[in-house]
């Protein structure tokens, strides 16, 4: 019995798990990335998105755009969604000097009707580190 229980847990972890694109294209962070005297800012145009309705299992995608409006070069570190129905991918992982920008955009197929509010967390070497964007809206059907 406690084999099938650990079993069932190991299965729901792996099937609750979230894709997002994880790994380094190569750039090496370095001093000026993580100057205290120079600190980064990242500025989104709207960290909130308000999908409206959508039907279950439709796929929604957003990209959230930013800035570094910061003085020092940004890095995103991470980013990890609240669920497994939110998806993750492509990032920049190098260096974001001041007045550049990027975007992290999601993929959000919701399995379940009604009001949803999702988040996901953006890790990186501003002050805060953990900053959160929020998509919301109503799920109809299914």
């Amino acid at each position: 019995m406690k084999k099938l229980f650990i079993g069932i847990l190991s299965l729901a972890m792996i099937t609750s798990c979230t894709f997002s694109d994880q790994g380094n294209n190569g750039d090496e962070i370095t001093v000026e990335d993580i100057d205290p005297e120079n600190p980064p800012v990242i500025t989104f145009d709207n960290p909130d998105f308000d999908f409206g309705e959508v039907a279950v299992g439709a796929v929604v995608e957003h990209e959230f755009k930013f800035t570094n409006t910061g003085t020092g070069n940004l890095i995103i570190h991470d980013a990890k969604p609240s669920c497994g129905c939110t998806a993750l991918k492509n990032w920049p992982k190098g260096a974001i000097k001041p007045g550049e920008g990027g975007s992290i955009p999601i993929e959000f197929t919701p399995s379940h009707s009604g009001e949803v509010t999702k988040t996901v967390s953006v890790i990186t070497n501003c002050s805060p580190s953990v900053l959160k964007l929020q998509i919301k809206g109503n799920v109809i059907g299914g």
